[in-house]
């Protein structure tokens, strides 16, 4: 039976349901605010890849990173964003294009952190809760 997020943007939760049987979106409502103004939203583990890795295969990879190769920094987040099917999006893809280049790393993660990327502070957007419970 397939479990679905949903975003309730009155109270910043995401909450988890159990969709079985004839249950619908439209008949859902937030279990806090009891809204029924809920967004479903791509869960975390919804995406798919058509390579196959373990834990041991990533944490091999990581190994071999050399921390003083700005290349393959951005080689190995490129290879972990492919396997994990993520997008980059396009400033984080702008830095590791700055990365290939050989530009300085510190620099460089400095300025994201200036446009409110990396540890939540000044610029960055609070992540919305997750409720940990299944409706």
């Amino acid at each position: 039976m397939p479990i679905y997020e949903y975003y309730c943007t009155t109270c910043d939760t995401i909450y988890q349901f159990l969709m079985r049987g004839n249950r619908k979106s439209q008949d859902l409502s937030c279990p806090k605010c009891n809204t029924s103004d809920l967004e479903r939203i791509m869960s975390q583990f919804s995406t798919t890849s058509s390579k196959s890795t373990s834990d041991e295969d990533m944490a091999s990879d990581m190994a071999d990173i050399n921390e003083n190769d700005p290349k393959s920094m951005a080689r190995a987040v490129r290879k972990m964003a492919d396997e994990m099917g993520e997008d980059l999006g396009p400033e984080l893809e702008h830095a590791l294009g700055r990365l290939e280049n050989g530009e300085d790393p510190e620099k460089i993660e400095q300025e994201l952190e200036e446009m409110g990327f990396g540890e939540e502070g000044i610029g960055a957007a609070p992540s919305p809760a997750r409720d940990p419970g299944l409706y």
